[in-house]
């Protein structure tokens, strides 16, 4: 049997990740890669993709990664233990109980994922179905917190018709995890008060956005006294970052593409946000001395992302306008 062998951007694509950030792992780390095409670069078996996946979730912790790139994957898999371990005590007892938040699963693989990902304790699967049509409320359950659908591609029929199911199952909170959709799909989530999110297959990020949605942190001790503080210029930015709208081809057939529009503002738009999108990876990524650093980088992220859905906005404002300079006029 022949092994499956990734390059470096399929690879990437896989853990969720920018290609530019492994390629710069490549270079400064290695990464214990030995295979490589008859051009020189690099091939991962699915084993190397496993450790980069493990890389990848503890940078996102906070380790640096010269620190973790000599480790082998029996290393990496025994720190993520440790780390879970160690948040989950944290969290019971920083936070009070709460109930977990209860979820009926459209996608039956959708539902084995964040079994097996989520913290216990926080998210609770009470009943899952193979599609919409099937969905019910459970028998001697409460109402769900949320309507959590799998969807493969995303057109807007079917989020109209997610909307429809979620006013008849008398759920208020409807959550969709795609693998692609256009730009009046996302529109028509956001006007039906839908929380899409692109799955990038890594379980980690799948359940602390489901986290993050639900409103699974409790508050701290300052807001359960309900006592007032200044806003700081982060508490007035979004509280969720959504994923990028574009990717990077899209992009770049904007930046080089004739269009309608009489500027040259479609090409400095997209080039824009190729640029956002990168530097939101970059600031992500970014290694940490202290808490301070960290902080800082997480605002610095956490803006990026902010300009790049600003931004994404301009694109479709520009989009809809070309649209409608090419519509035949009426008579």
């Amino acid at each position: 049997m022949v092994q499956s062998l990734f390059k470096t951007g399929v690879a990437a694509h896989i853990v969720g990740m920018p290609a530019n950030t492994l390629r710069v792992w490549e270079r400064r780390y290695g990464l214990q890669c030995q295979q490589q095409d008859e051009h020189g670069h690099r091939l991962y078996s699915p084993e190397d993709v496993q450790r980069i996946a493990a890389l990848r979730q503890l940078t996102l912790q906070g380790h640096a990664i010269g620190a973790l790139a000599g480790l082998n994957q029996e290393e990496l898999r025994a720190l993520l233990s440790t780390q879970d371990e160690v948040r989950e005590v944290a969290q019971a007892l920083a936070q009070p109980v709460r109930p977990a938040r209860q979820l009926l699963l459209v996608g039956a693989a959708l539902a084995t994922r964040i079994r097996r990902a989520a913290p216990r304790r926080q998210l609770r699967i009470t009943a899952t179905v193979d599609t919409l049509a099937q969905a019910r409320l459970p028998e001697g359950e409460g109402r769900p917190d949320a309507l959590v659908l799998h969807l493969p591609s995303m057109h807007v029929t079917q989020v109209e018709e997610l909307a429809a199911a979620a006013r008849a199952l008398g759920v208020a909170r409807v959550l969709a995890v795609y693998g692609y959709s256009n730009s009046q799909a996302l529109r028509r989530c956001t006007e039906l008060d839908i929380q899409p999110w692109r799955d990038t297959h890594n379980d980690r990020s799948l359940v602390s956005w489901l986290q993050d949605s639900l409103g699974a942190t409790s508050p701290g001790p300052a807001a359960a006294r309900g006592s007032p503080a200044a806003p700081s210029p982060a508490d007035l930015l979004p509280a969720r970052i959504a994923p990028p709208q574009y990717d990077e081809a899209t992009l770049a057939d904007w930046a080089a593409r004739t269009t309608a529009v009489a500027c040259e503002c479609p090409a400095h738009v997209a080039e824009l946000l190729m640029r956002l999108q990168q530097f939101e990876a970059y600031s992500a990524d970014c290694e940490h001395r202290d808490d301070a650093d960290r902080q800082l980088h997480e605002q610095l992220h956490h803006l990026a992302g902010t300009a790049r859905m600003l931004f994404e906005r301009g694109l479709q404002l520009l989009a809809d306008h070309e649209q409608a300079l090419a519509r035949p006029p009426a008579h």
